[in-house]
């Protein structure tokens, strides 16, 4: 996925690797993928463990939506939540699930990726208020 290289049919090209470093030290990562105005996604991301829970993610977070995505008009961010995240990303980050019928219309449309036993949860692009 980083290199942008094409497996199984899954093609990975405009992977962007967003990183937020502390005193030259990378504690917080993502990837994501821009479609165009119309959706982005964020299909990985990981926080190093010993600085979880330090609102490290938060500030990338905030950094991609507000800095990147609403800059450039996107217009919704989709990611693959595993079952036992999803809630976190529904309460904490405000997304919710999407339904099977707009699924199948997105995957018409973009070629999103779907890990095994994830949902599919999309966010309106808007400023994050501090």
């Amino acid at each position: 996925m980083v290199y942008g290289r094409n497996i199984s049919g899954q093609e990975f090209g405009g992977m962007y690797c967003i990183v937020l470093t502390v005193n030259d030290v990378v504690v917080s990562a993502g990837l994501l993928r821009i479609f165009g105005k119309g959706v982005a996604e964020l299909p990985l991301v990981a926080t190093a463990r010993e600085h979880q829970g330090k609102g490290y993610f938060q500030a990338l977070f905030s950094c991609i939506m507000e800095e990147l995505l609403f800059k450039m008009n996107v217009e919704k961010i989709m990611l693959p939540a595993a079952e036992d995240a999803e809630m976190m990303w529904i309460r904490k980050f405000g997304f919710r699930k999407v339904t099977e019928e707009d699924l199948k219309r997105y995957l018409r449309e973009f070629q999103l990726t779907i890990f095994k036993g994830t949902s599919i949860l999309e966010k309106e692009v808007q400023t994050i208020k501090a």
